[in-house]
């Protein structure tokens, strides 16, 4: 590990950082401030939640009440909102760590140091990680206090382990970026590939429960094994979960074969 371009890359990377931490941060606080007047008018938000279509609840991961803790963190918070934010970091990030410098003209000028392309992409790497860690643990410390705070009546260790679960979903789209990157050296289709790919097999996972053709295809989804709803109820799905983070390492030694190989533009 090259600790002055890890170092560097987590700086250059701070404000995505911030922006996007401050932006979950503040949804999820808002939230949670909200949570004890949905309780306390239970029954009405159980009609309203009837009144629902099943593809609707299906999309945002609507699975119980609204006026229970765990529903209400599954409808509001883990259904669409953490991930997206997370994925937001990682393919944010990842896009802009080779192909950004790159298109900026800064990358021959990194490269000329003596340290190998292979060192350059895994430092990057690394520094995305960190950012997406970082956002994750005052994520997680948001949640913990507001469990207290508004009685959501939710377990800690259920809750960390799906803020954990939403973070790991998230690593294979940022190796994608990073491998899409290195492969072409254009930042934007770095961006539009796994952003392309998150909303398709989102969708597929969450549509899956409504459609008996789509329900075999959900394997193909990350967000299946990484079972962040489950993860909230006790039942985390701890072969999907190490599945992904394999997956999220064969993406980046694949961006790493990638960038040793091509011809890097002037």
């Amino acid at each position: 590990m090259t600790t002055e371009l890890v170092t560097k890359s987590v700086r250059d990377n701070r404000g995505s950082t911030l922006g996007w931490g401050i932006a979950l941060v503040a949804s999820v606080a808002l939230q949670l401030a909200v949570f004890p007047a949905v309780r306390d008018a239970a029954g009405e938000f159980e009609k309203l939640l009837e009144s629902y279509p099943e593809s609707f609840k299906a999309l945002f991961n609507v699975r119980q009440s609204l006026a229970s803790g765990v529903g209400y963190l599954q409808g509001e918070v883990f259904g669409f909102l953490a991930p997206l934010v997370l994925l937001g970091i990682a393919i944010g990030q990842a896009s802009r760590a080779t192909a950004g410098e790159e298109k900026a003209h800064t990358l021959d000028l990194l490269l000329a140091n003596p340290v190998s392309r292979t060192r350059v992409l895994l430092d990057k790497a690394l520094a995305v990680l960190a950012s997406v860690a970082v956002v994750t643990v005052v994520f997680a410390l948001v949640l913990l206090v507001g469990n207290g705070v508004v009685g959501l009546g939710v377990p800690w260790p259920d809750m960390v382990m799906a803020v954990v679960a939403s973070a790991v979903v998230a690593l294979p789209f940022g190796a994608l970026a990073l491998l899409t990157g290195a492969l072409t050296g254009r930042p934007g289709l770095a961006v539009a590939v796994p952003v392309g790919l998150g909303l398709l097999t989102y969708l597929l996972d969450a549509l899956s429960s409504l459609s008996d053709g789509l329900r075999p295809w959900r394997v193909l989804s990350p967000f299946h094994h990484a079972a962040v709803n489950d993860a909230l109820t006790g039942s985390p799905n701890w072969l999907g979960l190490v599945g992904l983070v394999v997956l999220t390492a064969a993406g980046v030694a694949g961006a790493a074969v990638a960038f040793e190989r091509r011809e890097v533009r002037a």
